[in-house]
């Protein structure tokens, strides 16, 4: 068996070998720089959600995983993940024009009672309105406050890009809940006077809507920021408002008169005692008159204060007075009578003694002294109302002289009226 010489070893070529050693080590360097991008990629992923956010994770357009908290989080860079945060448990408010009137750029600036349309009407398809049970139309700007409570149930059912369809889904059901609510008002009641009830009661409706579909959405208020009868009719519904509220100022005052005046007659006690009154004036028992009519008189004497408590006070005073002057009248005479049944002269004398005595000591006495042998004359005036008497009868004959019916007589006998 021939055996083959082997070719002799050729020595490696300097130039080869530096190639190769140029490639190796560029393909190592490759490769950690392969494993470095790979780890910044993955890095890359990382993101942070915010105390008053929370995320979800989509790869590939569908949600994947949980609902991602507030701190540091992790998903596959895009394109694989995308990261979605929406805000929670953080109020936000829209502003529904739904129910508003369109207003063009002249009209944005000034009170809408100096907007003057002429004879034109609503106009369909730019105003918006409300029909009311008294078949009137009121617009109404409302403004919702809302917090995304649950962005799991949120992302499910509403949207899982952004909160834009949130508000869309409120203005929806705000717009029905309102168009049913509102259909119970008067046109006075939806603009001025219960508007706090209406409010409740909208946001009632849309509570309870909001419950039913479960979106993970609670509106926190519903506020009327304005609400006001079509232009049109904006002037006359004015002078009828005000004057209701002058008919209610007028009430008001006249209440508090009464209030004033019924408290100057009997104090605090008078709303019992108009209470009493008026249960007296229902009562048909005798028994019944008869006790409110008791308790009525006790109220009067015993807690009625103001001027009825003060005449009541005033005549007991004087029925007090009155009766101790007669039981001491009644002494004194009894006193007199045993002194006058001994000697009657003696009392009479010595009682006109008594009489002349206090009647020379009263201050006020005028006090004549005439010398024995002498005249006094004395001239005394007409009586005051004998004067009276006289002065009229001559009035009247110099009114029966001129023009009978220059004065009217009213009432013969007494006061002469005669007119400006």
């Amino acid at each position: 068996m021939s055996t083959q010489p082997q070719p002799p070893a050729v020595p490696a070529d300097s130039a080869g070998q530096s190639l190769t050693d140029a490639l190796s080590t560029s393909f190592r360097i490759l490769k950690l720089a392969m494993v470095i991008l790979l780890v910044l990629f993955l890095a890359s992923g990382t993101f942070i959600v915010d105390q008053n956010e929370q995320a979800i994770v989509l790869r590939l357009g569908e949600r994947v995983g949980g609902v991602r908290d507030a701190g540091f989080n992790w998903a596959f860079p895009a394109p694989i993940d995308e990261v979605v945060k929406v805000p929670v448990k953080q109020s936000s408010t829209v502003t529904i024009r739904s129910h508003w009137m369109h207003l063009n750029d002249n009209e944005l600036g000034i009170p809408l009672v100096q907007v003057r349309r002429g004879g034109k009407g609503l106009h369909p398809t730019r105003d918006g309105a409300l029909l009311t049970g008294d078949k009137g139309f009121v617009h109404v700007l409302w403004e919702v406050t809302y917090i995304i409570d649950d962005l799991a149930k949120y992302v499910s059912l509403v949207s899982d890009t952004d909160v834009q369809h949130a508000e869309e889904l409120i203005t929806a059901v705000l717009e029905h809940a309102a168009i049913d609510v509102v259909g119970g008002y008067t046109t006075e009641d939806a603009t001025v006077k219960r508007l706090s009830e209406l409010r409740a009661e909208v946001k009632n409706k849309v509570d309870d809507e909001l419950a039913t579909l479960d979106t993970g959405i609670v509106v926190e208020s519903v506020e009327i920021h304005k609400s006001t009868p079509p232009i049109q009719a904006l002037v006359a519904f004015a002078n009828v408002t005000r004057e209701e509220n002058n008919k209610r100022t007028r009430i008001g005052s006249a209440q508090q008169q009464a209030t004033e005046r019924l408290n100057a007659a009997a104090g605090a006690s008078h709303t019992v005692v108009i209470a009493k009154l008026d249960a007296l004036d229902a009562a048909t028992d005798a028994a019944e008159v008869e006790r409110l009519t008791g308790d009525i008189d006790r109220i009067i004497e015993f807690e009625a204060s103001g001027r009825a408590g003060a005449m009541v006070r005033s005549a007991k005073g004087y029925y007090t007075t009155a009766v101790q002057g007669m039981r001491a009248d009644a002494e004194q005479y009894n006193a007199l009578l045993a002194e006058y049944r001994i000697n009657p002269e003696l009392l009479v004398a010595r009682l006109w003694q008594e009489a002349k005595s206090a009647l020379l000591r009263s201050p006020g006495l005028t006090k004549l002294y005439r010398p024995p042998g002498s005249q006094f004359r004395l001239k005394v005036g007409l009586d005051p109302g004998q004067r009276a008497r006289q002065e009229r009868d001559e009035y009247l004959r110099e009114v029966q002289q001129g023009d009978p019916h220059q004065y009217e007589i009213k009432n013969p006998g007494g006061p002469l009226t005669v007119p400006d």
